[in-house]
């Protein structure tokens, strides 16, 4: 080791003869089919958009498209990425740039901030190509692309092998990380650390100023990707990187003007480019500075013994995005072969690679004190399980070291190169499997289907006002794809936010960011309903509540109903009038049940309710609805059910699930009797407002509309307490995202509220002159009115124009002093291996 640290210097070191650039080409084409067989999506017939998510779900059973559901952990975006991203194409589309955004939690900055990748490269694909469902597969694609090609340059300037680099390429853009991740900025993040590190590699090997430059945009792109704490992993990357070859030309030639300058050159370089990304960054703490972080807390779900999984168990266990980090078998084993090649031909890149997996190790695996790595910022309040991104790199420098050790450049022994042909054919089929395992790529028309309750809620909702959508439509934010502003948008909340959401929906959060519920959750008395000028209201038909359902222990499947109709009694507690009957059933996998199903409920030995459904309606592990066809007025007492099968005769089987242990209950298939209880619901529909009445313009879906909600602004004549929210004397004359204005005709004297999110770069005239901006709720804008007059609220974008112009100047300084240092430095020559 200490020999070859010793000899190996990473400058003007001479090299046999200059790179060929037809060999680069043709390198680039092969890794960019191997990119697209991996991911294996035809885009002109496909999307990479999780539609197979979205349509699952009951709010989109009448859009007559199907589509296999291949992962539930899609939603982000969903209901975040998507909404943002379809808001800021289209603004920019018609001519207007999107600095403020109407529809994530009533208004949230626009493009500008990065958080929400509108300065991406995968954004900037899907906004220039005309069809939205295939540039939201390029946009993917985009992805992949970059991080195969920034990972090639990377492996190539480290180990000089064509071969190894396009292996070690695959294994880092398709780790179990980046497939995990694809539909999150973690991704886009990601895609741009190795272009990072091959920047600077690159400059400290030849001063070439293009390199220089090259690492100011790359660590800028990074920056503004949309996840600070990977763009901080690949800064914490990019510093091991610079500390190691910085150590090994301290040993190789000491301290010399030339390493002082390029060192230096470094510094200025990622100054400029974290100028170029600051006001986006600003933007991010000004989003985080209004929120409350203390709930997030650092530490991993790993353990030391969880590294087995780099072997693929994940996958063949679905572990699931948060635990999945494989990055193929052939790259798994021949990570561990470099070991020996450390140990017999010690190689500083591959030391590089050790210390990144030595680093993943202590952390996302715990192998460290606790105390010391939450003293690295940010990893206080972020999950450092998500530092198995690192092991992809890792894994893709070992790898391609091992191959470079395997292979002689001269490919002196052909049997060699055939042995790695076939592990990067393993290697490829390997990923694809792990690729297709978490994304599904549905057909192209599945792209946000339209349904007749969205379309109805669209033809009558006016600016300013807003929808409140129960879990038959996905998680909250997945309406916004429609322009439908939605309250409980995925996303970071205000305190004030949260006070709001909560007396609307006291149990809306299912995590710190995103809101579920059922419809009857919903308090359809809270005046924050009026104030936040939620006018439609998207549930399951009739908006029921479950009245009775069994409780037990130790769920099992049931006995197929193949063999006879499933039948106990339920003891009901207490009267009410039946909506309709849910029972939780599974399909083994099918993706409905065999056959049509009947329930009959019976007491006393009279029938008194019953309701049949068809297969489709039918799901794996989901409750099945028996609709009755009108309410059924239950007494208390004991009541018979029987569930049957129309078509016993089936060949596959339908089972129901049920509680092992229910206080002694039994249950029946056939004529053998089972101890326990089906998992079974009984609704009954809540009572609502007079103010609300309910429309059924699909069936299984309710639209409820809030008719005190009659305009996009209204009246209050205090700013305290929980005054009368009064539409009449408000009308929109002109509205605009970020400009709009109202008229007041009233007399008397109060505040005119619009009910958007608002920051506090929000200004307000009146009748043209500027006027204090107050808040209602500490949430909504407002302004002090005594008589008739026109209110305009609008956006004020001129700070960032100001921030703007100081990091232009701070970024030009940056790379005067960059073009000073580099100067006229040596260039050495450079050549392939």
């Amino acid at each position: 080791m200490n020999v070859l640290m010793t000899e190996t210097s990473t400058q003007n070191k001479p090299l046999l003869r200059q790179p060929s650039f037809l060999r680069h080409a043709v390198s680039m084409a092969l890794l960019f089919a191997l990119v697209l067989g991996i991911v294996g999506v035809n885009p002109v017939r496909q999307t990479l958009a999780p539609m197979d998510l979205l349509l699952s779900y009951p709010g989109w059973d009448n859009a007559g498209i199907d589509s296999p559901l291949v992962n539930l952990e899609r939603s982000d975006a969903l209901d975040h990425r998507l909404p943002n991203w379809r808001e800021f194409r289209r603004e920019l589309r018609e001519g207007h740039i999107p600095l403020w955004n109407p529809l994530h939690q009533l208004g949230a900055a626009g493009i500008q901030a990065s958080i929400y990748e509108g300065l991406s490269i995968p954004f900037l694909v899907y906004a220039l190509t005309p069809n939205e469902a295939m540039g939201y597969t390029f946009a993917i694609l985009a992805n992949y692309l970059l991080a195969a090609f920034g990972a090639y340059f990377l492996m190539f300037f480290m180990f000089r092998n064509r071969v190894a680099a396009i292996f070690g390429a695959m294994v880092f853009a398709f780790c179990g990380f980046n497939i995990a991740w694809a539909h999150w900025p973690h991704l886009t993040t990601s895609a741009l650390i190795p272009w990072v590190l091959a920047s600077q590699l690159r400059y400290w090997q030849t001063g070439r100023l293009s390199w220089a430059l090259g690492f100011t945009l790359s660590v800028a792109l990074m920056a503004l990707a949309g996840f600070p704490f990977v763009a901080l992993l690949g800064g914490i990357s990019s510093l091991m990187l610079g500390i190691v070859v910085l150590a090994v030309e301290l040993r190789s030639t000491g301290v010399n003007q030339t390493m002082v300058r390029r060192a230096i050159g470094l510094g200025c370089a990622g100054i400029a480019g974290a100028f170029l990304a600051l006001p986006g960054l600003l933007e991010v703490k000004g989003i985080l500075d209004t929120t409350d972080l203390s709930i997030r807390t650092g530490g991993t779900i790993f353990t030391p013994y969880d590294i087995v999984n780099m072997f693929g168990f994940d996958f063949s266990n679905h572990l699931g995005v948060e635990r999945t980090f494989s990055a193929g078998i052939p790259a798994a084993v021949l990570t561990l072969l470099a070991l020996y090649f450390i140990f017999r031909k010690p190689n500083l890149f591959a030391v590089f690679g050790l210390l990144l997996a030595i680093f993943t190790m202590a952390t996302a695996f715990g192998a460290a004190p606790a105390s010391l790595v939450r003293l690295i910022p940010t990893f206080d309040y972020n999950g450092w399980n998500r530092v198995t991104l690192l092991f992809g790199l890792s894994a893709a420098i070992l790898s391609s070291y091992s191959i470079d050790c395997i292979l002689p450049t001269k490919f002196e022994q052909t049997y060699r190169l055939h042995i790695v042909i076939l592990i990067c054919l393993l290697q490829s089929i390997n990923l694809g499997y792990s690729f297709r395992q978490f994304n599904a790529r549905p057909d192209i028309e599945t792209f946000f289907p339209d349904t007749p309750s969205i379309s109805y809620v669209l033809s009558k909702i006016l600016p300013g006002q807003s929808v409140v959508a129960d879990e038959s439509f996905l998680f909250s934010g997945s309406l916004s794809n429609y322009r439908l502003p939605e309250l409980f948008a995925h996303g970071f909340r205000t305190d004030a936010q949260k006070q709001i959401a909560t007396d609307i929906v006291p149990s809306h959060e299912v995590s710190y960011t995103a809101s579920m519920f059922q419809c009857s959750d919903i308090n359809f008395s809270s005046r924050d309903i009026v104030y936040a000028a939620v006018r439609f209201i998207l549930g399951k038909e009739g908006c029921t509540s479950a009245v009775y359902e069994t409780v037990g222990t130790d769920q099992r499947p049931t006995a197929a109903l193949n063999s006879g109709a499933l039948q106990g009694d339920l003891l009901i507690d207490k009267p009410f009038s039946a909506t309709n009957a849910q029972v939780l059933f599974g399909t083994y996998d099918q993706d409905y049940a065999p056959s049509a199903l009947t329930l009959d409920l019976y007491k006393d030995g009279s029938l008194v309710a019953h309701a049949e459904i068809p297969p489709e309606a039918v799901r794996n592990n989901q409750f099945a609805t028996f609709g009755f066809s009108q309410d059924v007025p239950l007494v208390a007492g004991t009541y018979r059910y029987v569930i049957s099968m129309t078509k016993p005769d089936s060949q596959k089987p339908l089972s129901a699930w049920a509680f092992e242990t229910v206080a002694g209950a039994t249950y029946q298939i056939g004529s053998k009797v089972f101890p326990g209880m089906p998992i079974i619901k009984i609704v009954e529909k809540i009572g609502l407002p007079q103010n609300f009445s309910i429309a059924s313009v699909e069936p299984g879906i309710s639209v409820i509309e809030n008719h005190s909600v009659s305009g996009s602004g209204y009246y209050v004549n205090g700013l305290s307490g929980q005054p009368e929210a009064d539409f009449g004397p408000v009308r929109l004359a002109t509205y605009r995202p970020d400009d709009l204005t109202v008229d007041y005709s009233g007399a008397v004297h109060g505040w005119v509220v619009f009910p958007i999110r608002t920051n506090k770069y929000w200004r307000a005239t009146l009748d043209g002159r500027p006027v204090e901006l107050d808040k209602f709720l500490d949430f909504f804008p407002a302004v002090e009115v005594n008589g008739p007059g026109k209110i305009r609220f609008y956006y004020d974008s001129s700070h960032l124009l100001k921030t703007l112009e100081l990091c232009l100047a701070g970024f030009a300084a940056s790379v005067i002093l960059l073009i000073a240092l580099t100067g006229r430095t040596s260039r050495p020559r450079t050549g392939t291996g």
